[in-house]
């Protein structure tokens, strides 16, 4: 009897897997961790983005508030003149559409300009506040000095070959003014040492260059004064004080033939700025003084000008009233080194790490990016109420502590977190030096760049970059 014997059957063999340790090796090897901090260095710039423009609309709402301020004290001033005006009018004979000769008149205007003009001005400069925002407003003490030449024949020459009327009895003494609701006084005209006459609103005959003022009226803010015929065709002195109120700046225009402007202020920060530089000044902590010449020649433009708008506008001189920081602008431009910033602080967590054998996981850098990202939320916010010097401390401490304690305790060694606390105050301690050199900036920031690079290449050379020297190393790697 034959018994059925069972044949057993064979099991399948188990997929064969690649150790755990292989894989862990793979995922901490130097490489990939590499790539990895890279990437969320990139990530990073989401948050940074979004800072910017929470500093962007800071600035906007600053710049709101100054406009309030200077809308209640007075805006930048520009002082166009003094220029005589004289009306005149040209008859001459002309062919109409029907090739008919008519008659036409052409009512024109002659700009004389002050045989010489002196300015001197004694500016005073205080910090408005409104809310948390400031504005530097002054208060100006000017005068305006000269004398017209007498009257030229050659300057009403027709050119249509007519007859020219002058109307003498209309012509007026013009002063452009940036912002005329902010005179603090009565305006008067001195002829001669003798006469006073009264200014009046408005530019008479002129008008403004509306390219220049696309948000004004029709006429520009200024001052007008008739004189009468005989004072003008032969020539007078005049004298001219103002007491004005402004923002941000004060201009001149260099309306005579040769102009002198002289100005002091208690403002330690000024900005020279405009179509001609100073050609003296002196510049302390109690203010300053400065003094330009302009000669006929330099203007330009001839001693009359046949004109409905005020000239030199694009011409003009003169001083804007620095703030010694403007923090918006300088947080804006650091955000700008983010990512330099942060990659120099990952570098140099990353070459501990490979350099002694400490392990932080890409997830903890993730973690210090967005500690160094609050940091400039920090400064921003800070530097509003303190000012930026003092906030650049104080969230440049808080990041450097909390990033330094952190990597300490993480990876269980006061060393490590003594050596992360001089290294982030150093690289908190170049990117202040960055923001306060404008002007070198990028040389400074690329050399720094060079520089961490070259570092870390040469304590880098002798790291196992792919990992399998660490797992070929490892007793659990090996199949048993």
């Amino acid at each position: 009897m034959t018994s059925d014997s069972e044949t057993p059957i064979p099991e399948a063999s188990p997929r064969r897997q690649s150790p755990p340790s292989r894989r862990l090796s793979f995922l901490n090897s130097p490489a990939v961790k590499f790539v990895l901090i890279g990437f969320v260095t990139l990530m990073l710039m989401i948050p940074s983005t979004f800072v910017w423009v929470l500093v962007e609309e800071r600035a906007d709402r600053s710049r709101e508030v100054a406009q309030d301020i200077a809308k209640s004290w007075g805006g930048t001033q520009e002082i166009n003149g003094p220029y005589l005006a004289v009306p005149f009018t040209e008859t001459f004979m002309d062919t109409d559409v029907d090739d008919k000769r008519v008659q036409k008149v052409v009512h024109r205007t002659a700009v004389l300009f002050p045989e010489k003009l002196d300015v001197t001005g004694d500016v005073s400069v205080e910090e408005r506040k409104k809310s948390i925002y400031s504005l530097p407003v002054y208060n100006s003490s000017l005068n305006l000095k000269g004398r017209f030449s007498d009257f030229p024949e050659n300057g009403f020459e027709p050119s249509h070959g007519g007859t020219i009327d002058i109307l003498a009895d209309k012509a007026v003494l013009v002063i452009g003014i940036g912002d005329v609701r902010a005179l603090k006084s009565e305006v008067v005209l001195k002829m001669n040492g003798e006469q006073s006459l009264a200014f009046e609103p408005g530019l008479g005959p002129l008008v403004m260059n509306a390219s220049r003022y696309p948000g004004r009226a029709a006429n520009p803010s200024g001052i007008n004064v008739g004189v009468p015929q005989m004072k003008w065709r032969q020539g007078f002195a005049f004298d001219v004080p103002l007491q004005l109120n402004g923002s941000t700046a004060v201009y001149f225009a260099p309306a005579g033939q040769t102009t002198r402007v002289k100005l002091q202020s208690d403002w330690p920060h000024p900005g020279f700025t405009g179509a001609f530089l100073p050609e003296t000044r002196a510049i302390s902590d109690s203010g300053f003084d400065a003094q330009w010449t302009i000669p006929y020649l330099a203007r330009g433009i001839p001693k009359v000008l046949t004109t409905s708008k005020l000239p030199l506008e694009d011409k003009l001189l003169g001083v804007k009233f620095v703030e010694p920081v403007n923090f918006y602008q300088t947080i804006s431009r650091s955000l700008k080194y983010a990512i330099g910033f942060i990659s120099l602080t990952f570098l140099a967590v990353f070459v501990l790490e490979m350099r002694s054998g400490w392990q932080f996981h890409w997830i903890q850098y993730g973690l210090m990016g967005l500690a160094l990202i609050i940091f400039y939320v920090m400064l921003l916010a800070f530097a509003e109420h303190v000012g930026y010097g003092a906030a650049y401390l104080i969230a440049a401490t808080a990041a450097t502590v909390l990033n330094a304690f952190y990597i300490g305790t993480s990876l269980k060694s006061r060393t490590a977190g003594m050596i992360m606390l001089a290294v982030l105050a150093s690289i908190f301690g170049v990117l202040y030096a960055l923001m306060r050199e404008q002007d070198y900036a990028l040389l400074i920031g690329s050399v720094i760049a060079f520089v961490a690079l070259a570092i870390t290449m040469f304590v880098t050379q002798n790291i196992d970059w792919t990992g399998q020297g660490k797992a070929a190393s490892d007793p659990s790697s090996e199949p048993a």
